[in-house]
């Protein structure tokens, strides 16, 4: 009775100090973000500096040959984004016409429909609920955030910085600071994260790289609007499992429907942009990546929804890594093992 009493209680408290984490992190967003998005993107690039450290390359022209490709890069591809943004904004009430006319036909219809069916509706006028001008100002806003977003990397930037400045390092020292029978555990685990977050990491990069490339690409050779801008979206929001592909189609198949006057282009943008998500992450992923994370469909969902709850977008494309780092922390702790297996996809039989 005790036992029983004691798990409820333990239940509980894991309840409680979830909550109380979860507000935790929600009000450190400004100081947590950066650091975790400092630690992953060092995990992308460690194996850089330790290339070029092999080479005898002494470890702070390393350090500074990454953090100046790193900048260019992000600088580089600010500019580009930022133009595209404010040529998004520029020609966008351009469509107004186009929606104008739809929204009128579509409330000739439902007029119809309604007159039909003896349906009354009363004080509602469809054209109310679509403002071209909202769409312009939410846009507008998106490109001041992506401008205090550059500020921010490059805090995100100088910590990934540190970090690479000890890379290397952490196991040693974890041999030589403990016991044979601690260090042997936590060198093992620490190595497991490493590894299997890195691989994460850069084949998600490689997928999400690939995928927009040749989301840019057939956008331009269908001739729809701001396709690099499409393509930049879908690199991001493929980080995002599931939900993130779904969307990165959404917005192109938008503007291609406003733009031409034909359904063929959208269709085909459809067809397209759809049979690439799929190829990408059902055929390509599946080879380039060399293990599962073993996490539960259910918990990655949950975890989207939480993390995206507590960091918004960043928060749900670390979700899945943050989740395996636990997971891994959880195998390797005799106390948490249970909560390991509950997290798994599949229970591997020992």
């Amino acid at each position: 009775m005790e036992q029983k009493e004691l798990r409820i209680i333990t239940v509980f408290l894991g309840i409680i100090v979830a909550f109380v984490a979860g507000i935790v992190l929600y009000q450190l967003q400004s100081v947590l973000l950066p650091f975790i998005l400092a630690i992953f993107l060092s995990y992308i690039f460690k194996p850089v500096v330790l290339y070029l450290k092999s080479k005898r390359v002494p470890s702070f022209v390393a350090l500074i040959v990454v953090f100046v490709f790193i900048l260019g890069l992000f600088f580089g591809l600010s500019s580009i984004i930022y133009s595209s943004f404010e040529s998004f904004v520029r020609e966008f009430p351009k469509y107004q016409n186009k929606l104008t006319i739809i929204v009128s036909e579509t409330t000739t219809m439902l007029d119809a429909l309604a007159a039909q069916y003896d349906i009354k509706p009363q004080n509602f006028n469809l054209a109310d609920l679509v403002d071209i001008s909202a769409v312009t100002t939410v846009v507008t806003s998106g490109a001041g955030s992506f401008l205090s977003l550059l500020g921010n990397l490059i805090v995100v930037v100088l910590l990934m910085f540190f970090i690479l400045a000890g890379s290397g390092d952490l196991i040693s020292k974890v041999h030589f600071s403990m016991a044979r029978r601690h260090s042997q555990r936590l060198a093992s685990m620490i190595e497991t994260v490493d590894v299997r977050v890195r691989q994460y990491l850069i084949t998600k990069t490689l997928i999400s790289l690939g995928t927009g490339a040749l989301t840019t690409i057939i956008l331009l050779i269908l001739g729809v609007d701001f396709a690099l801008l499409w393509g930049f979206l879908t690199f991001l929001l493929n980080f995002i499992p599931n939900i993130g592909s779904a969307i990165s189609v959404v917005f192109p198949l938008l503007i291609s429907f406003l733009q031409f006057d034909s359904l063929a282009t959208p269709l085909l943008v459809l067809v397209l942009l759809g049979a690439t998500q799929f190829a990408m992450g059902n055929v390509v992923e599946p080879k380039l990546m060399e293990f599962s994370l073993n996490l539960s469909p259910l918990l990655v969902l949950v975890s989207l929804f939480f993390w995206g709850w507590i960091w918004g977008v960043w928060g749900m494309i670390l979700a899945v890594p943050m989740m395996s780092t636990l997971k891994i922390i959880f195998e390797n702790t005799e106390t948490l093992e249970p909560i390991a297996v509950l997290m798994s996809s599949r229970t591997d039989k020992k």
